[in-house]
Formats: C-alpha cells, sequence, structure tokens
C-alpha cells in the first residue's frame, strides 16, 4: 500500500504530532513562527532545485501543529482575570438544557469567549434569547487526579472558558429570538423536528429518534448504559452511518426521478445544512467532508480515495479546532472509519462465513473494532465482550428507524400528519431495538472493566495491526510481531525488577477523604473512599466517577486492603459504590459505637462477596509489605460526643523512617484522648476536612508534622477553618485537595517528594 498516494493521510498524521507535543511541551510560538517561515522558505528552494521537499514540508505542518495547539491550550483566556469576581454580563443564551429545577446553558457575550450558567430558580431563558445576568466568574478546573476528567479542556474545545453559577432573580430577559435570522432557522427547524417525534411518540423512543437523527442525547442514563454494555452506544449520534444511510437514500430518489448527475449540487447542500442543524459534532463534520468529496470526484469522473478523505476532513477540523484531537467522540469517528477502510478486507478475507451479507456486516463490525479497543479501553475503561452480537442483530434495525426518523423529519417539517403517522410506524421498530439492547445488556458480564494499558502497549497494539495489513511476506510478518511480543514482555519483565518507591495519593473527591496507597511490591490499599455529602442532591457519584476510573488508571482493580476510618457518607459512600466492581481481599474498621444504615450496607455487601471485614481497637498493629499501621482508636473507652467521628479509626502508618497520621473525622475529644500517645509523623492527615472541632494547637504541635493535608471540597460547613490553615502552615508545609487537586507522596522511607496535580 503506497502512502504518498494518501498525501492528506501524512499531513494529518504530523498535525497531529505538533498539537499533542504542545500538549506537553513549554513552547515559544514566536520562536516556532519564525522556524516554520524558514523551512517553508528552505521549502521552496529544494523543490525549485527540483528535489523532494516531502520532509520538509511535512515538519513544516507539524510546526504548525505546534503553534495552533499552544495558542488554544494556553493563551490567556479574556476571564482570567475575573476570577472569583462578581460581574454582569448580557449575551444571547444557547444549549439550554432543564433538569431537576436546574437550568444549564451557554451565555455568549459580545466579542467575549462563551460561559456556561447553572442557574437556579426564576424564569429560565430559551435558545435564542438575549439575557443580562449577575454573577460571579468561575475558571473551570483542569484534571484533579491522575488519569481523571479534565474538565477545563473539554469545555475549552467547545469555546467556554468560564463557568458563573446565578439566582434567578439575577437574571433578566432583555429580547426574546434575538439571535440572527439564520441561527433561527437552524434552531426552528430543530425543534419543529423534536416536537414532532415527542408528540406521537413515547418519551423513550422520542428521545432515542432526537439523539440518533439529531444529536440530542436527551436519552435516559438507565438507557445509555445499556447501550453502553453492548457496545452500539455509537448508534446514540450522528455519524457517519447516518451521512451513509442519507446519502443513499437520496440517490436513490435521485435516480427515480433520472436525475442522478445532479447528485453533487442536490445533495452536498443538503447534508451541509442537515450537520448545521446537527451543531457540527465532529463525526458529522467527517461524514460531510467524505461525501462530499465523494460526490465531487463522481460528478466530474474521479476516482475517490476515501482514506485521503478521511484525513482531509481531520486536517480540516484540527486546523480550525486542535483541541478537538482530545475529544473522544473526535478520536473515536476517525480511527473507526479508518479501521475499517484499512482493515476491512483483511478481516473479511479470514471469515469463514458462508452468508455474504452476514460475511460483510461481521467484518465492518470487527475492523472497527479493532482500531477502537485501545481508545476505548483507555477512555472508558470498560469493554463489552458481546458487542459483536448486538452489532449484528441491533444496527441493521437501526437502519429502518433512521430512515423513518429522516423521513419524518423532512415530511414533518411541510405536512406533520404525515409525519406522526410516519413515528406510529417507527415506534415498534424503535421499542424492540431498546428491548433488545436491555435484554443483550442484561447478560451477565457483557461488559467489563479493564485497567488502562501502558502507552507502549497501545504503540505495540497499533504497530502489529499496521504490520498485519502491510505488503511485508507471512514470515516478515510473523517475525515483527514475534518482536513487539518479546520487547512487551520484556518491558513488562524489567518493570517488575526496578526498584519501587512507596506511593500515596491523597485523591481530590471533593468533600470527603480517600487515599490510595500503592506499596513497594505492588499492593494496592484503599483508605477511605469519599462519597457524597448527605446535603448534596446531585447524581454525581463519587465511587463510579472519581474512584473507580482512577483505580483502573492506576491498574488496581484489585484492592489488597481497604481502611475504612468511620461510616460517614463522605468516606464510606465511594466505597459503597465500587465494591460491586473490584476485587477486595479484605476490609478494616474500627470498632463501631453505632451500626448506622451505611455500616449495614457495608457488611451485607462484604457477607455476599464473601469479603472479610476485621474491627480494629487500640493497640492493634497491622502489618502489609513491610508497612506497620499502629492503630490509635477506637478505644475501650467510648467517647460519647459525635460518637460516630470521635470514635473512628485513627492509625499511624509507618514505612521505614517515614509516618502518617491518618484521623478520619476525629473532633478534640478524640484528640485530648490520644494526646499522650505515639502520634508524631512526618505527614498528617488533617482531620474532619480542617473543621475548628479538631485540630487543636496542641494537638498538632505533638503530631509535629513537616507536611499537613487537608482533604476537603465546596461545602457548606466553612471547612476548612481559617484559623487552622493559619496555624497549619506555621507548622508544617500545607496541602489542600480544594486548591491542589490530589496530593501524590513519594518516598523511599527516607525522603519524601510531593507532587500536587494542580499548579505543579
Amino acid at each position: 500500500m503506497m502512502i504518498m498516494d494518501k498525501p492528506f493521510l501524512l499531513v494529518a498524521i504530523f498535525l497531529s504530532l505538533g498539537i499533542i507535543i504542545s500538549k506537553y511541551l513549554e513552547i515559544n510560538t514566536v520562536l516556532l513562527f519564525i522556524i516554520l517561515c524558514v523551512i517553508l522558505i528552505l521549502s521552496i528552494y529544494t523543490y525549485l532545485k527540483r528535489k523532494d521537499s516531502t520532509i520538509l514540508l511535512l515538519l513544516s505542518v507539524a510546526i504548525f501543529g505546534m503553534i495552533i495547539g499552544a495558542n488554544a491550550l494556553h493563551s490567556k483566556g479574556m476571564y482570567d482575570n475575573l476570577n472569583n469576581k462578581l460581574v454582569s454580563f448580557d449575551g444571547i443564551v444557547s444549549d439550554v438544557v432543564v433538569k431537576d429545577g436546574i437550568s444549564k446553558y451557554v451565555l455568549k457575550p459580545k466579542n467575549k469567549e462563551k460561559i456556561l450558567i447553572t442557574q437556579y430558580g426564576g424564569v429560565f431563558p430559551k435558545d435564542g434569547d438575549l439575557v443580562e445576568l449577575r454573577g460571579i466568574i468561575q475558571l473551570p478546573q483542569g484534571k484533579r487526579n491522575p488519569g481523571g476528567f479534565d474538565y477545563k479542556l473539554y469545555l475549552k474545545k467547545n469555546g467556554i472558558t468560564a463557568l458563573m453559577s446565578v439566582n434567578g432573580y439575577s437574571v433578566k430577559i432583555i429580547k426574546k429570538n434575538a439571535d440572527s435570522i439564520i441561527q433561527r432557522v437552524f434552531r426552528n427547524t430543530k425543534e419543529r423536528i423534536v416536537e414532532n417525534y415527542s408528540v406521537s411518540m413515547p418519551k423513550n423512543d422520542a428521545d432515542f429518534v432526537s439523539s440518533v437523527i439529531l444529536g440530542e442525547y436527551n436519552v435516559e442514563d438507565d438507557i445509555l448504559n445499556s447501550f453502553r454494555i453492548t457496545g452500539i452506544s455509537h448508534i446514540i449520534a450522528v455519524s457517519g452511518f447516518n451521512f451513509g444511510l442519507l446519502t443513499v437514500f437520496m440517490m436513490f430518489v435521485l435516480n427515480i426521478f433520472h436525475i442522478r448527475r445532479y447528485s453533487a449540487p442536490i445533495i452536498i447542500p443538503l447534508l451541509i445544512f442537515y450537520t448545521l442543524i446537527t451543531g457540527l459534532p465532529p463525526s458529522a463534520v467527517r461524514s460531510v467532508i467524505m461525501a462530499s468529496m465523494a460526490l465531487i470526484a463522481s460528478s466530474i469522473g474521479r476516482n475517490n480515495n476515501p482514506i485521503n478523505a478521511v484525513s482531509f476532513a481531520a486536517v480540516i477540523i484540527l486546523s480550525f479546532n486542535p483541541l478537538m484531537l482530545f475529544d473522544i467522540g473526535f478520536q473515536l469517528s476517525f480511527v473507526a472509519t479508518l479501521s475499517i477502510l484499512l482493515l476491512y478486507n483483511p478481516v473479511k478475507d479470514m471469515l469463514k462465513i458462508k452468508n455474504e451479507k452476514l460475511k460483510e456486516v461481521v467484518s465492518v463490525t470487527v475492523a472497527a473494532q479493532l482500531g477502537t479497543i485501545p481508545i476505548t479501553i483507555y477512555s472508558f475503561h470498560n469493554l463489552s465482550i458481546i458487542s459483536l452480537l448486538p452489532n449484528i442483530i441491533i444496527v441493521p434495525i437501526v437502519s429502518i428507524a433512521v430512515i423513518l426518523g429522516f423521513l419524518s423529519a423532512l415530511i414533518g417539517l411541510i405536512f406533520s400528519p404525515l409525519a406522526i403517522i410516519l413515528n406510529m410506524i417507527n415506534m415498534p421498530i424503535v421499542e424492540l431495538i431498546l428491548f433488545l439492547t436491555k435484554i443483550f445488556a442484561e447478560i451477565p458480564h457483557a461488559s467489563i472493566n479493564v485497567s488502562v494499558p501502558p502507552l507502549y502497549m497501545i504503540i505495540f497494539y497499533y504497530t502489529a495491526l499496521l504490520i498485519m495489513i502491510s505488503s511485508l511476506s507471512k514470515i516478515n510478518k510473523l517475525k515483527v510481531i514475534l518482536l513487539i511480543l518479546v520487547t512487551s514482555m520484556t518491558i513488562l519483565f524489567v518493570n517488575t525488577l526496578i526498584p519501587r518507591n512507596l506511593e500515596i495519593t491523597f485523591l481530590d473527591v471533593g468533600q470527603g477523604d480517600s487515599t490510595f496507597l500503592r506499596t513497594p511490591d505492588g499492593e494496592n490499599i484503599l483508605i477511605d473512599g469519599g462519597g457524597r455529602p448527605e446535603y448534596n442532591r446531585s447524581s454525581f457519584d463519587v465511587g463510579q466517577d472519581i474512584l473507580l476510573p482512577y483505580l483502573l488508571y492506576e491498574n488496581a482493580a484489585s484492592l489488597d486492603a481497604i481502611f475504612i476510618s468511620h461510616t460517614d457518607s463522605d468516606h464510606i459512600g465511594g466505597i459503597l459504590s465500587i465494591l460491586d466492581d473490584v476485587d477486595v481481599k479484605r476490609i478494616f474498621i474500627g470498632r463501631q459505637v453505632q451500626e448506622d444504615e451505611n455500616y449495614k450496607r457495608l457488611m451485607d455487601i462484604a457477607n455476599k462477596k464473601k469479603i472479610p471485614v476485621f474491627q480494629l481497637s487500640k493497640g492493634d498493629t497491622i502489618t502489609i509489605d513491610g508497612i506497620r499501621y499502629y492503630v490509635l482508636s477506637p478505644s475501650s473507652s467510648i467517647i460519647n460526643e459525635n460518637p460516630i467521628n470521635n470514635n473512628a479509626l485513627v492509625f499511624k502508618m509507618v514505612y521505614q523512617n517515614v509516618s502518617i497520621l491518618f484521623t478520619g473525622d476525629i473532633e478534640k475529644e478524640a484528640e485530648n484522648a490520644l494526646i499522650d500517645d505515639n502520634i508524631s509523623s512526618d505527614i498528617l492527615k488533617v482531620a474532619h476536612h480542617g473543621s475548628n472541632t479538631s485540630s487543636q494547637k496542641n494537638f498538632i504541635d505533638k503530631v509535629n508534622p513537616k507536611i499537613s493535608v487537608i482533604m476537603v471540597g465546596k461545602n457548606n460547613y466553612g471547612q476548612p477553618d481559617s484559623e487552622v490553615v493559619k496555624y497549619l502552615e506555621s507548622k508544617s508545609q500545607l496541602f489542600r485537595t480544594d486548591k491542589d487537586g490530589a496530593v501524590i507522596v513519594d518516598t523511599n522511607g527516607t525522603y519524601i517528594h510531593i507532587k500536587k496535580m494542580v499548579g505543579d
């Protein structure tokens, strides 16, 4: 396979490399621009000398990628100087979503960047309204934990650089439908289509069709989860699948009227209009560019190169928005398409299936999955085991629902009663899709949680795929694949021989505690698991949304021990949420003075999964991988004041010459009971999120820490207390998870090295 007949593939690769480099290196864009100009001049000179300037041109593409990437990632935002300040803005509203009495929408002030607004109460604006509002600007946060979600990057690639929470009385709707006529046309078209679906179909059916046709993404969480488990979540999106069906259908109609020769000027504008209605998702932009290039090539009698077309689409998208390279939708869309183009024939040749149609469907599905498996595992830490079967059975049915959905959308804009009839015809088909998806999702172990593979393994995997489709002989392919396997095994073996330090990660789980330990011999220990505080009614699950992804990122799907300080939700909630997803060898918890609902739930799950639970009390000592845990509390004397907090599990962890005191949420009564014990430690996990009911000066003086860590998030309790913070700063180096993100301690038992996720 010659690469030079696909020039845009090389351009896309080098452009992407430049953008990736810009993410991880500090770059002087002015200097790079000068270098780019010099290289371009050299390229022209080389070309005029009739010499090959390909390398120089590709190098210039990579440098261009570094420049636009650095500008998009690291340039100063116009709201950076307004962080935590009260400001007023007026602008046009878009992307309004109302749920549980809260409205989220995007505000675009004139000549300024977008702001994501969260409005509590009052009259909610609608898309296109001009509003005036007043609130406090907040800058979005980046990655808070290793392997965690980068919210700042997610918003920035959508053009949003600030957040604001407002009350209803701070919002004034100045004018309805104040956006441009063109925007109104697209918005009204989309709203009419959605309304046609919703008035004639049950909610779940209408939401499904709206998502597939328009990218509305209003599908209920349990339905979305079913599609994820079965490995067919790609169908609940505007994708190449939709554009392929739509293009084929329009070609069919044009053929009926004998005007197929005009397909390009008729179909391309319609595809562009459809793409604009859907909001320009990467998959739609890719698809419309590819379809347009194919139609134009056909109309002028030229052969279309689909690999070149998809690469050209990637170059266009990344040139306008380089941050899309880090968008999972962009990655899956382009990699799946390239995988089908490159792997379809090799896979088809290997399959021994007599039915040609079935063979084609299986070949497409396997080719796409071979290309996207590493991305899926890396991003979602999950792998569908049964995805091949749902793709074979359900996806063809979806194509019928999509065609009927398109017809309903088009006809509904002209004559709604006929669209309602089409929706009623479509309804049992959609119900069948949802029913089959649910049945497949309920199969035991239909999907499994998977630890994130090392980067070199992903590189080796894709290298092996490229070797398999190369023009090398079978024996040479086998030799290269064998070399890759041997190299992988060697790296894994060498990694086991390299001496490791003890690593302690104080995770940022918001208002709660959770600490992860990786011992020198690779044992995984979790101390508390965070959780949702009782005052917080959000559906956000700390266990599933922070803790489990982190553990899978750290290849810690098996925990050698869990320590639970006490049973308040912000310490045990995340553990209760993930116990069904991880293997746990044993659980340690303090002797209980009150058996609340959380403790009963813990024991029920532990009994069901046969996890031994050990209740500890003062004087107990546990040794795991050479690390000792000296239990200091609870003692035999029960503290009646706030008994769950004050009788929590407190222990001093000692690794060679380094010690850490874990204090849970104890308050001054428990601190007084511990004051005469050996509590002196190098690192102090500050009690009760820095509350003024704990961390008395005499207790801090007795611990005498070099390093203190407050685990705290946004809360209604005034934590951490300013006086506590001030005193801890005077006595030690202080870290806070609300400001520093996760705090990572690396120690060999003598020295201590600290890294924080935010600010380093």
